[in-house]
């Protein structure tokens, strides 16, 4: 699998604190038995109609993005609204994965290494400059 990208602090706690999850979750998430609830009261035989483990990221994302966009937001960051849309092209391919039965047991590899490679794309282009941004204008408060 694709190597999580370390050492892309921002210096915006919301963010930081976000990709630490999210690095986390994707070093855990695809472990045998975890987060996946093949079949009924979670044993069984996979049906591969809808992956929980690709939904259970998406729950965690999705939170964090929308915790993300409100400090863009409420600090006037004028790349606002592409970043957001950044952050919503990894949902909407996130969607595409779950609707054509992708399954983030049987395909963890293909899964793990996109999100890993929008991760780590994503904090070089969009929170970075976002956090240059931020700790320039000191539109942050001090990191508690």
């Amino acid at each position: 699998m694709a190597p999580l990208a370390q050492g892309l602090e921002t210096g915006v706690p919301a963010i930081d604190e976000a990709n630490d999850g999210l690095r986390f979750l994707l070093q855990h998430v695809f472990e045998p038995g975890v987060e996946c609830r093949r079949g009924p009261n979670g044993k069984g035989v996979c049906d591969r109609l809808r992956c929980v483990r690709i939904e259970a990221i998406m729950r965690y994302v999705g939170r964090n993005f929308a915790s993300q966009e409100r400090v863009m937001t409420d600090s006037s960051y004028p790349e606002a609204g592409p970043h957001g849309e950044d952050h919503a092209s990894l949902l909407n391919r996130l969607a595409i994965m779950r609707q054509a039965q992708v399954c983030a047991d049987r395909d963890s590899g293909k899964v793990h290494d996109f999100i890993a490679r929008w991760m780590t794309d994503h904090s070089r282009r969009c929170d970075a400059p976002f956090g240059r941004w931020a700790v320039t204008r000191r539109v942050l408060g001090p990191r508690v």
